[in-house]
């Protein structure tokens, strides 16, 4: 199938179902990911996206077999950074929480999702690569902006150019992915749905646009939009 879809109880539960492949995105499944992500965002029933993978993998990274094997490899690779390309940043301005569980091998573009979302929990198992095992040594699309930004640019270029496998206490302590409590990804996963959501829902969202924003906004105008943000809050509990 390559990704399914199901939501309940304001919850969009993705899961990546490609596991012959190790979840490898081809083009053909960067799409239907992102058709799924926008499902959730346009669905008013939905505020919490939870991004997971069956089998024993994650996602190993980016499934550039077609391209090597096209006539015209520079064109489908070229379609295939662009399909990633929008998949990372409909994640990453998504207005509601992404919540993503790990188990077994996030490498490439794998890794991506993992940095993509907002919160990561990974089983004990779990492990992270940016440059794909067997692969060209190249990072997959969208790593060379999510990567820095999410661990900072020296461990980003020690744990790239180090061709380094972390593990997933190492992954818990530079803060990519949490390492869930007893290994239990599915049930860390629902706790933090739970815990975010609710009452606590909108103000968790602002706090993610506004941490989001920090990066491309100024100084001056994200104290304004915090202060906006904090004003709607006093308003919204005295009415409570």
């Amino acid at each position: 199938m390559g990704v399914s879809y199901e939501a309940s109880d304001r919850l969009a539960n993705i899961v990546l179902d490609r596991p012959e492949a190790g979840n490898a995105l081809d083009l053909d499944m960067a799409r239907d990911l992102r058709e799924r992500v926008e499902r959730a965002l346009g669905d008013p029933y939905v505020d919490i996206l939870t991004l997971r993978a069956n089998g024993p993998d994650f996602c190993v990274g980016s499934d550039t077999r077609e391209a090597e094997q096209s006539e015209d490899p520079t064109t489908a690779v070229f379609e295939l950074a662009a399909a990633l390309e929008e998949l990372f940043s409909l994640l990453n301005s998504s207005s509601k929480l992404v919540l993503v569980g790990v188990q077994g091998l996030a490498a490439g573009s794998g890794l991506g999702l993992v940095l993509a979302g907002d919160l990561a929990f990974c089983a004990a198992d779990a492990t992270f690569r940016v440059p794909p095992k067997g692969g060209t040594g190249a990072p997959d699309p969208g790593l060379a902006w999510l990567l820095p930004r999410a661990i900072g640019q020296q461990r980003a270029l020690s744990f790239g150019l180090g061709g380094r496998t972390l593990d997933a206490s190492t992954a818990d302590d530079w803060g990519i992915a949490e390492l869930a409590p007893h290994g239990d990804v599915a049930t860390a996963l629902r706790d933090a749905a739970k815990n975010l959501g609710g009452k606590h829902l909108w103000a968790n969202s602002e706090m993610r646009r506004l941490l989001h924003a920090s990066w491309e906004t100024s100084r001056t105008e994200l104290s304004q939009s915090e202060a906006v943000t904090l004003v709607r809050a006093l308003l919204n509990r005295n009415r409570s």
